[in-house]
């Protein structure tokens, strides 16, 4: 390259880097085009999730990479500095593990969308989506960490101090271990949480008496969202050491229940039939379970409960609340004589 631009009458050396600098630039750019034109060509003739996954999460890195190895291969020839190598190398190994992480994500989004495709039992599909964001997670940490550490060992200076400071570093070490404990434990935890899922993303779960959404299990803590969209945030050996409510840990099915407390006078049977008329027509109801019982008595009134279950609890919420209305507005017009009454014996 410095021969053809000396040939060409290009003699200045700063002016020589700056021609072959874009030039580079254009041929990585002009790869990149070709490569993923060809790709999408194949893709929009037999589409799939594959292909579809990798042009999205790919096209953005290559775009960076294709330019700085066509940088880094033209350079090779100037006498550029050591520095300026070893920058250009650093750029390689960031674009690497830039590729090696949007891997992931493209991995990750081909499980989702497997699950989707194919019907999946939803407990399945969340089982596997924690896995994955788990086992994503820990491969960023070690890719990132990998790759920080090349790109350092790479450069003279540190790598000699890294060798003094690697063969003195007993008291070094154990501090360290100490330090690390803590992270160390999270990380087993997420393990344990990953593969022996007491939760997974979206269990509906109750803790310290705050109903919701688990939204996200990262390698330090997990994100619970509540039912007014606030976050709780709790660190993920919190899971290990206190008791908590998953909803649905096998199933997000669930049950249910609305009190009624009315009195002695009332007709049962009446309520009992309106409210199967009630919840036949609900589409919430998921046609499995639907019961009004007199589950108690006092001295004043009896104690109803009307149960039904639904597919999550969202559904369950809403249906609660629903049934509560439907059957108050029905008794308030039918039987407004029979709300609880306090009886009094004049002497």
């Amino acid at each position: 390259m410095e021969t053809m631009l000396s040939k060409l009458g290009v003699t200045d050396f700063w002016l020589q880097i700056a021609i072959t600098f874009a030039v580079c630039i254009f041929l990585g750019l002009l790869v990149k085009w070709l490569v993923f034109f060809v790709l999408r060509t194949f893709n929009k003739k037999k589409p799939t999730v594959l292909k579809s996954q990798l042009l999205k999460h790919l096209e953005t890195p290559a775009k960076f990479l294709l330019p700085i190895l066509f940088i880094y291969s033209a350079f090779s020839i100037f006498d550029i500095g050591v520095f300026w190598r070893k920058f250009i190398e650093a750029l390689i190994i960031l674009n690497i593990s830039w590729i090696l992480v949007e891997t992931l994500k493209a991995i990750e989004e081909i499980v989702k969308q497997k699950f989707v495709a194919s019907n999946t039992h939803k407990a399945k599909e969340r089982k596997a989506i924690t896995q994955m964001r788990f086992l994503k997670s820990v491969s960023i940490a070690v890719i990132t960490t990998l790759a920080m550490a090349t790109i350092l060992w790479n450069i003279p200076t540190v790598k000699t101090i890294g060798t003094t400071i690697l063969t003195s570093a007993g008291i070094i070490g154990i501090i360290a271990g100490i330090a690390a404990q803590k992270s160390i434990a999270n990380l087993i935890t997420g393990m344990q949480i990953a593969f022996t899922q007491p939760i997974k993303i979206d269990d509906e779960v109750v803790i310290e008496g705050e109903f919701g959404t688990v939204e996200d299990i990262t390698l330090t803590y997990v994100v619970v969202k509540t039912w007014d969209w606030r976050r709780l945030v709790l660190p993920l050996n919190y899971f290990n050491d206190h008791p908590f409510i998953n909803r649905s840990f096998t199933s997000a099915e669930l049950i249910g229940t609305v009190f009624l407390y009315l009195d002695y006078t009332f007709p049962v049977n009446a309520l009992r039939e309106k409210y199967m008329i009630m919840i036949e027509k609900n589409k919430l109801w998921d046609k499995k379970i639907a019961q009004l019982l007199v589950t108690n008595t006092n001295a004043s009134s009896v104690e109803i409960r009307v149960s039904f279950s639904a597919k999550n609890a969202d559904h369950v919420w809403d249906l609660s609340c629903q049934i509560r209305e439907q059957l108050i507005a029905f008794i308030q017009e039918e039987f407004p004589e029979s709300l609880p009454k306090l009886r009094t014996r004049a002497s």
